[in-house]
């Protein structure tokens, strides 16, 4: 009798160790195709929610190069603890060849500034006329530049930016821990080269 019993508390819990599994699975593998335009989950402290395939990032003498075959989801690119509020140049060259990607900003308050955003169907970067701010938590993902405050972000172009041109951008940081991120849709091919200086 008592093994009988043990042995239906072995099988219960092994059910309920196998729906956990599962349910942790099924966020892991999902996660990424939601991220896009979820606001809490590109603050989020996660340093990447992403499938990738050939994903490579690299630094060599201050440019940071960042490619991937195949990318759905979010990665941190670059982070930056400040002491005290500051501004930063950033010089970069995101060329999205399959699907879309946006490099964003997300300020030590949770405040996300879309940097720049390319679509591969398009032919011209926006980065150089549209960036926004955002919270996280709010229920909409603001893309009309004139609707935003956008302090923390100056493209210094001065025109449209050409897919492979290069962009200059004011990075406004404030005091505490700065990250940037590439966010991707479904299935994007990009590269992407950087610097940061001051």
């Amino acid at each position: 009798m008592k093994d009988k019993k043990l042995a239906i508390i072995i099988i219960i819990a092994g059910m309920l160790y196998a729906a956990i599994f599962a349910v942790v699975m099924l966020i892991t593998i999902f996660q990424p195709y939601t991220i896009y335009n979820n606001l809490d989950l590109i603050a989020g402290n996660s340093d990447g929610s992403a499938n990738k395939t050939n994903y490579r990032i690299s630094t060599q003498d201050g440019i940071t190069t960042v490619s991937c075959k195949k990318m759905t989801g979010m990665d941190t690119i670059w982070k930056y603890q400040a002491n005290e509020d500051m501004t930063l140049q950033m010089h970069y060259n995101l060329n999205v060849t399959s699907g879309r990607a946006k490099l964003v900003l997300i300020t030590p308050d949770n405040a996300i500034i879309t940097l720049a955003e390319q679509d591969s169907t398009t032919e011209q970067n926006s980065s150089a006329y549209q960036n926004s701010t955002s919270e996280p938590g709010s229920s909409t993902f603001h893309e009309n530049a004139a609707e935003q405050d956008n302090s923390a972000f100056q493209d210094n172009t001065g025109q449209e930016s050409g897919i492979a041109a290069e962009s200059t951008a004011e990075l406004n940081l404030k005091k505490g821990k700065n990250r940037i991120r590439i966010v991707c849709e479904k299935g994007t091919a990009f590269s992407l080269s950087f610097s940061i200086s001051a």
